[in-house]
């Protein structure tokens, strides 16, 4: 891909995104669903370009065989509407109003409410009440939960989507070696993670769907925490993980490191560096996840010589919204029991973890680019491994 990508601007032409919406409908058409109700803001992202903060207020986009589509919001989100997506129509409701019967009337509207009416069941962006109204209140024969939809069309990258993914990891490094060179002792985590996401946006980053994760190894268990403000001490050793953003595409890494010093527990570095290379050359289109999973797991358990239990070892990465990275909770794993086939195209955020052994801790995770022939690292700030 082109390291030249613009920061600004928009990232994609107009026919790129009704290019996807033709091929959601050709999905549709495969399942004869007439309508479609997309809650994710990942997803109404994709297929029109809507790109702010408003979602805390309940948005949707219904998508149908026939017509344009519509955006349903809050009213006050209409010109922000207008300027992005001029090729949608807007159905707004007031503060006073509720947002469930003005997307049960666009379903209506939309046509086919007799038929089937596809929507994402995983939807963290879908209230319970909201979706309890629309659903008592559109005479549906079948609400078909649709969430798997959208995921898959979105797995695998287009040449404009990759480029933005690449320019997120070029300052994602940047975030990640500033951040690395303010840890130090008598430094407080929340500084470490100033420096990290200021030098991300000053080059050019969006506000990130995750914020900097900066924490002292002894919680490295405690997943998901932001910061405090503890000042590090020169015997600690130090999580940070963080991503930059460039059209809401993401591509996070990992790094552990000591505050002074080598590495606190060397054989666990070794093994996790061991674990990554082995994602790296287990990862090739036609492999499904599970199999990238057992590679991993396999040669981090025989390193060890116990079970290292960890869930996965990656999920795809791609376009997220506040308050993840990954595009909601619908996870596309690197995981046992996933059977997904790997494609050229998708990335994922890799990630090896060797934490609560008797060798100690270590976390490396980057994002990489499935190839027509295995995988190329697209965040390169060392990992320390040995030259």
């Amino acid at each position: 891909m082109s390291d030249d990508v613009s920061l600004t601007g928009p990232a994609f032409p107009p026919e790129e995104f009704r290019q996807r919406r033709r091929n959601l409908l050709a999905a549709m058409a495969e399942r004869e669903l007439p309508v479609l109700v997309v809650t994710a803001p990942e997803d109404i992202y994709y297929l029109t370009g809507y790109n702010n903060q408003g979602h805390f207020a309940f948005t949707a986009l219904v998508v149908a065989a026939d017509g344009e589509p519509v955006l349903v919001a809050r009213a006050m989100e209409a010109p922000t509407a207008a300027a992005q997506v001029p090729d949608c129509a807007f159905d707004g409701y007031g503060d006073d109003a509720d947002p469930a019967a003005v997307l049960s009337s666009t379903i209506k509207q939309a046509g086919g409410p007799q038929e089937a009416v596809g929507y994402q069941g995983h939807s963290m962006t879908f209230p319970i009440a909201v979706w309890n109204r629309v659903r008592d209140s559109v005479p549906a024969q079948a609400w078909i939960d649709c969430t798997d939809l959208l995921v898959g069309l979105r797995a695998v990258h287009s040449d404009r989507e990759l480029a933005c993914i690449e320019a997120a990891a070029r300052l994602s490094d940047l975030g990640m070696q500033a951040a690395l060179d303010a840890v130090g002792a008598g430094v407080p985590e929340a500084e470490v993670a100033a420096a990290g996401l200021h030098a991300m946006i000053r080059s050019g980053s969006d506000y990130p769907g995750f914020v900097p994760l900066v924490r002292t190894m002894d919680r490295v268990d405690q997943e998901h925490l932001a910061w405090s403000t503890r000042r590090l001490r020169d015997t600690d050793t130090v999580f940070l993980e963080l991503s930059a953003a460039v059209a809401r595409y993401h591509a996070p890494l990992t790094r552990t490191v000591a505050v002074a010093g080598p590495p606190r527990s060397p054989a666990a570095a070794e093994i996790a560096l061991v674990g990554h290379a082995a994602i790296r050359a287990a990862i090739r289109p036609g492999r499904t996840a599970e199999d990238i999973y057992r590679a991993w797991r396999d040669t981090v358990d025989a390193d060890l010589g116990a079970p290292n239990d960890r869930h996965h070892c990656g999920y795809l990465i791609g376009i997220g919204f506040p308050p993840s990275w990954v595009g909601g909770n619908a996870v596309l794993g690197l995981r046992p029991g996933n059977t997904t086939v790997l494609r050229p195209g998708m990335t994922f955020y890799i990630q090896s973890w060797v934490i609560k052994q008797q060798v100690g801790d270590h976390v490396v995770c980057d994002t990489v680019l499935v190839t027509e022939d295995g995988c190329e690292l697209l965040t390169t700030t060392s990992r320390g491994e040995a030259p």
